[in-house]
């Protein structure tokens, strides 16, 4: 099986075609004969070179085999052939609904089921044929004189069966990578599936073989920092089922390239070492690094092809490469007013990547990190800082497929207050490090600064927890759409969990603040006059310090009020008792657990009583004071009562309640 497998990839990289069924369906016609296959499907006049094949812009969709397909086996005649409607049931559920030509054979069939059910053709057995005929593989439908629609029933046979029980637990993974070019901006889309139990140095092999680039000399994006070449996907902890990758040459085949190009244009090509062009295309990547494996120039062939051609064809291939089209900075360097660079930034974001992005804070760093972060807790967000950079490869591609994507500008217009800077030019990125060093403090500067250019841009994400900034979260530049979202919802969702528990202490803390603030009627009727009057803001200013000055007058007073009170208190107050006959003993047990204890006489009122414990702290404003037998609330009871009245004689335990 792996060497179809090898045959099939070799196929597709031939031929262009990216359908694995419609790869499958030619090979089994010419079984499995490549250049037959390839010679039919490619008319002599328009084969090329595997490094020729259809190129794709990233984010383009996939191709998909359409409802209505047809044209499963080529015709050579000008018979005229009917469409046929067959529905695939499996187990009582229909699996397919394909549309066929009746030209095609019972094996083009099984192929197009494979294409759907992943069932291999060899273990797919069909019942209900109509007038129940048992055709062959190699029988047309035409000579069954089927209708124009019918339905069949797919039975795996045994070995299917201990097949799908031995890989129960497999799961298939589908891999989007997007492979970089090496002389034009567009890119190589792949889209593979591996079953879980495949390794990583699998997964690059069959890479390795599709693109012609060799393992050694493939870069690759997304895979987690801890994989080895023999984790399985199951344990790399990629996403499932779909996962996004970018691969790229080394940088090494990258920088002999360009002085190969260099050399044998005769400097007609600008260095791309030093130009603002974007990254060059698969093409010629994928042909180039076809002979990689020899100690020769990878590029060797691709240059050489160029020796042939007349230097003005030369100068019009590569036209775009020799006069690139200069972009305006996002920033102009050596911007002095911070305020000004991010209205430049967003009016040239806006022009270069159009509507459909964030809204950006019109605002400097300080005013953004307030708006954002010194709110009450209920109004707080948190502040994205996103940081360009113009020279970085993520740059571009970042911004169009990631930060203007849709979903993405939704969740951080609903959930994040965004700052921007462009940090290309070393002027303004030690601008913004100083002005994070200022407002956020030196640890943000240092994270700030110390961020690879080359894996901006970036994302920083900064929330405030109690008194300090923190930063939750970089982002980099080098990840995908998934991976994106995926961190933006965690930190969101730490930060949700964070709010929760300010707004419960924000409450608290106001709650005290409200039982510790007494204001009198005059207060409130004060404020009132305010909110129906709208005075201006000066009077209003100077009605609420005279307010201040005059709670906190009353609270002195209120204060010395009480002091007097205790003093007094104190000084009536009768000595306590020694142990003796008509004395009593009171234990007090307090809201906390602990407890008082004092003796009295027993001819001692119920206010000796209330004195000692309101200057023990215990006013009877605040607190109950409760007996067990019966259980009776003295502070309701007459206080002239004595203790033996009021059957506390010779002792009692006595629970004080707050009120």
């Amino acid at each position: 099986m792996d060497d179809k497998n090898g045959i099939v990839a070799d196929f597709q990289a031939i031929t262009g075609i990216d359908n694995a069924a419609e790869a499958l369906m030619h090979l089994s016609n010419f079984n499995w004969d490549l250049l037959a296959a390839v010679q039919h499907v490619t008319p002599q006049h328009t084969q090329h070179l595997p490094s020729e094949g259809r190129r794709i812009r990233l984010g383009a969709p996939s191709v998909m085999i359409a409802d209505d397909f047809s044209g499963m086996t080529a015709s050579t005649s000008n018979e005229t052939h009917r469409l046929i409607t067959i529905e695939i049931e499996q187990n009582g559920h229909i699996i397919a609904t394909l549309k066929v030509n009746d030209a095609s054979t019972i094996d083009d069939l099984k192929t197009l089921v494979y294409a759907e059910s992943k069932i291999p053709c060899c273990l797919q057995n069909f019942n209900g044929w109509p007038n129940n005929q048992l055709p062959s593989n190699k029988d047309t439908l035409s000579k069954l004189n089927l209708p124009d629609r019918f339905k069949l029933n797919l039975v795996s046979g045994e070995d299917l069966n201990q097949e799908l029980n031995g890989r129960a637990n497999l799961r298939m993974f589908t891999l989007n990578i997007t492979m970089e070019a090496t002389t034009s901006s567009e890119y190589q889309v792949y889209k593979l599936s591996f079953s879980s139990d495949q390794t990583v140095a699998q997964v690059k092999v069959v890479v390795a073989n599709l693109t012609k680039l060799p393992i050694s000399n493939q870069q690759w994006l997304g895979w987690p920092h801890f994989v080895t070449p023999a984790t399985t996907l199951e344990e790399s902890h990629i996403n499932y089922p779909v996962h996004d990758f970018k691969l790229k040459p080394s940088n090494s085949i990258l920088k002999h390239t360009r002085r190969r190009y260099n050399t044998r244009l005769n400097q007609s090509v600008v260095d791309m070492e030093t130009s603002d062009s974007p990254m060059p295309s698969s093409s010629t990547s994928s042909s180039s690094t076809s002979s990689s494996s020899s100690e020769e120039d990878p590029f060797e062939d691709s240059a050489e092809s160029l020796s042939g051609i007349d230097d003005d064809d030369v100068e019009a291939m590569f036209m775009d490469t020799e006069a690139p089209t200069r972009i305006r900075p996002l920033i102009a360097e050596d911007t002095e007013d911070e305020l000004a660079g991010v209205i430049q930034f967003i009016d040239e974001f806006q022009n270069r990547y159009g509507d459909m992005r964030p809204q950006f804070f019109l605002g400097t760093l300080d005013q953004a990190i307030k708006i954002a972060c010194f709110k009450p807790a209920k109004d707080k967000r948190l502040l994205a800082v996103y940081l360009h950079h113009d020279r970085s490869v993520l740059s571009n591609l970042f911004c169009t497929q990631l930060l203007c994507f849709e979903s993405v500008v939704q969740y951080l217009n609903t959930n994040f207050l965004v700052w921007v800077w462009d940090m290309t030019h070393p002027s303004n990125r030690n601008r913004i490090l100083q002005s994070a060093s200022l407002s956020l403090g030196t640890m943000a500067e240092i994270t700030l600064g110390a961020i690879d250019s080359n894996r901006l841009p970036a994302l920083v994400l900064f929330t405030r927890n109690r008194s300090n900034t923190e930063i939750l979260s970089v982002i980099n530049g080098d990840c995908n759409i998934s991976e994106l979202l995926s961190s933006l919802i965690n930190a969101q969702e730490m930060f949700a969990i964070q709010q929760q528990v300010e707004i419960k202490e924000e409450g608290e803390r106001n709650m005290r603040e409200m039982i510790k603030v007494e204001q009198d009627e005059a207060y409130q009727q004060s404020l009132a006059i305010d909110r129906v009057k709208e005075e201006t803001k000066i009077l209003q200013e100077m009605e609420e310090k005279a307010i201040r000055s005059q709670i906190e007058s009353q609270e002195r007073q209120f204060a010395a009020e009480k002091e007097a009170i205790r003093q007094r208190i104190v000084a009536s107050l009768p000595d306590e008792p020694e142990p003796g006959d008509q004395v009593v003993k009171i234990r007090f047990r307090l809201p906390l657990g602990k407890f008082l204890e004092r003796r009295f006489l027993a001819s001692d009122i119920l206010q000796v009583l209330f004195d000692y414990l309101y200057i023990s702290g215990f006013s009877q404003k605040e607190f109950k004071v409760i007996s067990s037998w019966p259980r009776r609330d003295l502070t309701t009871l007459g206080v002239t009562q004595t203790m033996k009245e009021l059957n506390l004689y010779p002792q009692e335990t006595l629970t004080l309640e707050e009120r």
